[in-house]
């Protein structure tokens, strides 16, 4: 080896060992000094993490929610892991954190690292705790608006009144006139307290001028329904379209502003009681200080997988429909539904 090449190899093992600030001295001398040599040196060290750092995402990504397994945002999102992943290009695990109305999962989800690989299957019952939170007892223990980023709406869906087959109740304006001639008699279960549809059932006692009982239910309240032990029934179409297409149950009305494709001789509730209208939501979410890059690849391919017509097809005939947009879509639709709750539960009992 000649003398030359021993020279070069001893210079580049000094650079190796060299603290950043005294590499950037040597490169240039005189050049670097003080204020502009750690300048360079914290240049040079971010664009190493970055380099180091893999292209996200390198793993696979969680998709928590806080109902059981076959509830609505499971169901939803099962129907679009598929295409969602593939489009990522990883597998998406579908993790159920059940309790509280769905306050345990958004909970923990707000304190996970916000790298992009935790994601919360956010509902429209996280507007409603948010907008109802200074009725209860403590606080929540995290904050709606300030703790998420929003990275994009997933569905759209109005909610059913639901009975059972043999029901003697045939419309909602039977079970609404036997509920005024019999205060307190007539039950309604949700999957919660202060859910939406918890307040569904406290807006047709407000406008219906009734004192319809609610029975927050964990688990299967179909059981209970179906056995008689329960009058009513406030759910998803998601869930309620094998119950009723089995004949296990009736529908007396939906709570959009129209009648649902999938069952177009069910009345809205709005046709007994003029002005009624509760429709909800799905949207995904993940922890703030979320990367801003990610929270844009998940929305373009959380819209990509929307669209497929397989997802589509599958979402419409549950009842519920493919939303999509971008993401502040989600994020005002939020703040939007915290501000059209708040008012009812200044008014309605909440805990109960």
């Amino acid at each position: 080896m000649n003398t030359v090449d021993t020279r070069k190899r001893a210079a580049i093992k000094a650079l190796g060992a060299m603290p950043l600030a005294g590499m950037a001295s040597r490169l240039v001398p005189g050049a670097f000094t003080g204020r502009a040599a750690a300048g360079l040196a914290g240049t040079l060290g971010t664009a190493l993490t970055a380099r180091a750092q893999p292209a996200w995402p390198a793993k696979p990504v969680r998709i928590v929610h806080g109902y059981d397994s076959g509830s609505n945002p499971d169901t939803v999102a099962r129907a679009i892991s598929q295409a969602f992943g593939e489009r990522l290009g990883q597998p998406i695990i579908i993790e159920p954190k059940p309790g509280a109305g769905g306050r345990i999962a958004t909970a923990y989800v707000a304190t996970q690292e916000p790298d992009g690989y935790t994601l919360m299957m956010l509902t429209g019952g996280d507007g409603v705790n948010a907008a109802t939170q200074s009725a209860t007892e403590a606080k929540l223990p995290y904050d709606l608006m300030r703790d998420y980023a929003f990275a994009g709406m997933v569905s759209l869906f109005a909610f059913m009144v639901l009975v059972k087959a043999d029901s003697p109740f045939k419309t909602l304006r039977e079970a609404i006139d036997f509920a005024k001639k019999n205060p307190g008699k007539l039950t309604f279960a949700t999957p919660g307290v202060r859910t939406t549809q918890h307040l569904s059932g406290e807006l047709i006692n407000a406008m219906g001028g009734v004192n319809l009982l609610h029975v927050p239910f964990k688990g299967n309240a179909f059981t209970e329904l179906i056995g008689g032990r329960l009058d009513l029934m406030i759910a998803a179409p998601t869930i309620s379209t094998p119950q009723i297409r089995g004949g296990a149950v009736r529908a007396l009305a939906v709570t959009g502003k129209a009648r649902l494709d999938t069952f177009p001789d069910v009345p809205t509730v709005a046709e007994t009681l003029p002005g009624f209208e509760v429709t909800s939501w799905l949207g995904l979410a993940a922890p703030a200080k979320t990367p801003a890059a990610v929270i844009n690849r998940i929305n373009a391919d959380l819209r990509h997988a929307l669209a497929q017509e397989a997802v589509r097809a599958r979402l419409l005939a549950i009842g519920t429909e493919p939303a999509g947009g971008p993401a502040e879509a989600l994020r005002a639709r939020v703040e939007s539904d915290i501000r059209k709750w708040r008012e009812l539960a200044r008014t309605a009992k909440l805990d109960g």
